[in-house]
């Protein structure tokens, strides 16, 4: 539980509850509403252009105000398209970011139900103390405040809402025919309609599911406790599909201190004092802790609004809703990986390449524009980081993601959702970092978590080891070491026959030279690991094997300790196996998949 010590003075002394209204079924005329909400949409779209009036404000206005009236799964696509920065404006993408979920709360007869439905116990038995009233509700479910039973904890208790799953269930088929339509007539092909239908589905799944919620609040409250931020504990015995039972903390919302921020900053700044809360200690803290929770842990708050980020005493945080997490492929992770190491070296030309690898589908064209695109902009990103003076809004992370995304989609290249989903996570900090830490500096920054990062790893590898276990570790690092180079070759290899593409095809020049390179360096791979075992041979099994003057050439190689054979030609068996993987990468045509409806 939260200690006692870190609990900081109130700052907001009163907060409005949620109005409660009767749960109505879902209609069946529903398709029909929806139809007739885009309908109006369209047609005043359409009339907003012929009247020359149709700025990226009065279309972000009337995006939001269709999808918060209709609710539920359509505020979430608000929040997935809020997400496109590369192909709608910051103004258009804000006002989505900022959708607010304008649900009222149902009655408690219906929380007693699912409480007693899902935990086979009478609320009672479960609860010493439960409040009747909501504190807090949305489309999905609603929370209420308890207390436990058997040991007196403090909870927060989310309920979904009675009728949701069969409300998201019809509207869900319903964009997937809005997707099918958009592909059939070719609309914004590079938006990926697939993939945002993929993305839509998934998200829903694990929010109407409250265990999927239980599960990632246990894994990041593990964690994120060597990060030194604090996740509630998660009741599992009083937890099911459609109740989630956590630990409520008490702390300050950064919400409501960016609110006092401008409204009341004499207030707000003798609670920083009163509570010993120092602005840049915080943003540094939640910078540094969303990096090692992408490349270190690989798994991501995905949602870091400041309504969702706790201030506690002495500048500790807690993190709160876990509905919205995320995670990459291994594949992905490595090449954002090798990006980052690139953009903190400032290398721009290789964080180029590094990330039009990350795109899903790079199209048959000249990429040298978007390289120089690109490098541009890198140089002129990481040169306003340096700047003071510059504003925040112009030098943060998520504004430079956003920028290298809009370069793409300017070449109509498409961009990866696992990006964007980081991209979203960096951009809703920016809302926090823009109050607590103005003067960042992303290049310095990214230096100093990556030669963190080292040590960490270091110290894992190194902790209550003895000399030998250490020697061990080396040994067999070293071969990994090795593969890790020749991956990063096999990147560099793809990243040329890729570009290579838009001169020959498929087997073009570039990647014929490849081939040729890839298979001499096999070759020469395989000849040096025959020539260790002719040496073993020689000095482990019987040197009358070979004939006088071969013995005379092999007498004069040094003699390799019995222990060390294994790791000499183990080593030499890696180089060949991942040289010959590299050309049979060169090799290998594109392929591609496709998402069908559930």
């Amino acid at each position: 539980m939260l200690r006692k010590k870190w609990i900081p003075t109130r700052l907001v002394t009163r907060r409005s509850r949620p109005v409660v209204h009767e749960v109505r079924k879902p209609s069946r005329a529903r398709p029909v509403i929806l139809t007739l909400y885009m309908l109006r949409g369209l047609s005043t779209y359409i009339w907003l252009r012929l009247t020359g009036r149709a700025t990226p404000e009065r279309l972000a206005a009337l995006t939001r105000s269709i999808l918060e009236g209709l609710g539920g799964l359509w505020v979430k696509i608000g929040q997935l398209l809020s997400m496109r920065r590369d192909l709608f404006s910051d103004a258009f993408c804000d006002a989505l970011a900022a959708l607010q979920d304008h649900a009222t709360g149902f009655p408690f007869h219906h929380t007693r139900r699912i409480l007693a439905e899902d935990l086979e116990l009478p609320i009672d038995r479960v609860f010493e103390e439960f409040d009747e009233e909501p504190f807090a509700a949305a489309s999905i479910g609603q929370i209420y405040r308890a207390r436990l039973r058997h040991n007196g904890v403090d909870v927060a208790v989310k309920i979904r809402r009675p009728t949701v799953a069969r409300l998201v269930a019809g509207d869900i088929r319903f964009v997937w025919w809005v997707t099918r339509i958009a592909e059939l007539f070719n609309v914004l092909p590079s938006f990926r309609w697939d993939d945002f239908y993929w993305e839509l589905d998934r998200t829903l799944s694990e929010e109407l599911d409250y265990r999927y919620e239980a599960n990632y609040i246990r894994r990041m409250r593990k964690s994120l406790k060597a990060h030194g931020i604090y996740v509630p504990k998660v009741f599992q015995k009083f937890s099911a599909k459609r109740v989630l039972v956590m630990e409520f903390v008490t702390g300050v919302l950064m919400s409501d201190v960016l609110r006092l921020d401008h409204s009341d900053p004499e207030r707000l700044a003798e609670w920083m004092d009163e509570n010993n809360v120092e602005r840049t200690k915080v943003g540094k803290r939640l910078t540094m802790s969303l990096n090692r929770q992408i490349f270190e842990d690989n798994l991501f708050h995905g949602d870091l609004h400041p309504g969702n980020i706790v201030l506690l005493r002495d500048s500790r945080i807690a993190l709160i809703d876990f509905g919205s997490v995320g995670w990459l492929d291994k594949d992905f992770l490595d090449r954002y990986d090798d990006f980052l190491k690139a953009m903190a070296m400032k290398e721009y030309g290789k964080a180029a390449d590094l990330f039009l690898l990350l795109s899903p589908d790079l199209p048959d064209i000249d990429l040298e524009p978007v390289r120089r695109d690109l490098k541009r902009f890198m140089r002129s990103w990481a040169h306003n980081a340096e700047i003071k003076a510059i504003p925040f809004g112009q030098k943060s992370i998520g504004y430079g993601y956003s920028q290298i995304a809009r370069i793409f989609a300017r070449h109509r290249i498409p961009t990866a959702w696992a990006f964007l989903r980081i991209n979203r996570a960096e951009i809703t900090l920016d809302t926090s970092l823009r109050e607590l830490y103005p003067q960042m500096d992303y290049f310095k920054t990214l230096d100093k978590y990556l030669r963190k990062r080292e040590i960490r790893s270091i110290r894992r590898e190194f902790q209550d080891e003895e000399v030998v276990q250490r020697a061990a570790v080396v040994l067999t690092r070293t071969p990994r070491l090795v593969e890790g180079l020749l991956e990063q070759s096999g990147f560099e290899l793809e990243w040329m026959r890729r570009r290579a593409r838009v001169f020959q095809g498929a087997q073009t020049k570039l990647s014929f030279i490849g081939s040729l390179i890839a298979s001499f360096v096999f070759v020469a791979a395989v000849g040096f690991l025959l020539g260790q075992v002719v040496i073993y041979g020689y000095q482990r099994v019987d040197p009358t094997l070979f004939s006088e003057d071969m013995q005379a050439l092999l007498a004069q190689v040094p003699i390799v300790p019995y222990e060390l054979w294994a790791y000499v030609i183990g080593f030499w068996a890696i180089v060949c196996i991942q040289v010959l993987r590299v050309f049979r990468r060169l090799r290998q045509p594109e392929a591609s998949n496709a998402v069908g409806p559930r």
